[in-house]
């Protein structure tokens, strides 16, 4: 009797480990656009947040622009243009020179890598975020002579205010090349030259290819962001210039 009532038990209990359930599971798609209501409480708790973050350090004047810079100013060479370059080759020349023990000959970056302008007045750090949103990082590409004049050639098709320092470029009126050098010396093509220029760049932005030639890299760690800041704390007035680094001839 006690074994009958132990099988018939189990059976009971197999019978409902194999019954199927019942429920459903159902997904509902909530679509975020300007239809959904603004919840006020949620506006008043982030309100004393969002204002720390606006009265900030992030917002702390370290430098002041007697004027408004733009990365265009100029035909071929532009007032913003030129301090992302001079302000890279100041900050970042010596943290290459520990690492190495040679200096920057040359710097290269993009125009395109300019996403704002310096307004006239207090410059902050935020000033530098705008002006560099991006992750790009600051690296040295060993490039020789002929890789150089790839650089030169680029720079006279492309017709833009690419920052550049050390390079000097002159062209004739129809955009042909006049000379260039580098700090006055003729560019050697079986000479070794430092190119500083960003990880963005070196992987092929801006089709710049010819920095892909590079015999050696070396990654300074220092983000393109932190050379402006940098720069900026270091120089508590701005006042930048279009200068004779890349002309046309007319």
């Amino acid at each position: 009797m006690r074994l009958l009532l132990v099988n018939l038990l189990l059976l009971l209990f197999l019978s409902a480990c194999t019954k199927k359930s019942d429920y459903k599971t159902e997904i509902n798609n909530i679509e975020v656009n300007q239809l959904i209501k603004i919840d006020s409480s949620i506006v008043k708790f982030y309100l004393p947040f969002k204002k720390t973050l606006e009265e900030s350090l992030m917002n702390t004047p370290i430098s002041y622009s007697f004027e408004t810079y733009k990365k265009n100013d100029g035909e071929l060479n532009s007032t913003l243009s030129n301090m992302f370059a001079d302000a890279t080759f100041e900050m970042s020349n010596e943290r290459f020179k520990a690492i190495s023990g040679n200096n920057i000959d040359i710097v290269l970056l993009n125009n395109g890598g300019i996403r704002s302008i310096i307004s006239k007045g207090d410059i902050s750090e935020k000033t530098a975020f705008e002006l560099m949103p991006f992750e790009n990082r600051i690296v040295v590409l060993e490039l020789n002579g002929k890789s150089i004049n790839k650089m030169i050639d680029y720079l006279r098709l492309v017709k833009l205010q690419h920052p550049i320092r050390g390079l000097q470029i002159k062209l004739n009126n129809d955009y042909s090349l006049n000379d260039a050098n580098i700090d006055g010396e003729i560019i050697n093509i079986n000479k070794k030259y430092y190119v500083a220029t960003t990880d963005y760049l070196l992987d092929g932005g801006d089709k710049m290819y010819f920095l892909g030639e590079t015999t050696k890299t070396i990654d300074i760690n220092y983000k393109m962001r932190d050379v402006l800041i940098d720069y900026f704390k270091k120089n508590d007035t701005i006042k930048l210039a279009t200068d004779n680094r890349f002309i046309r001839i007319q």
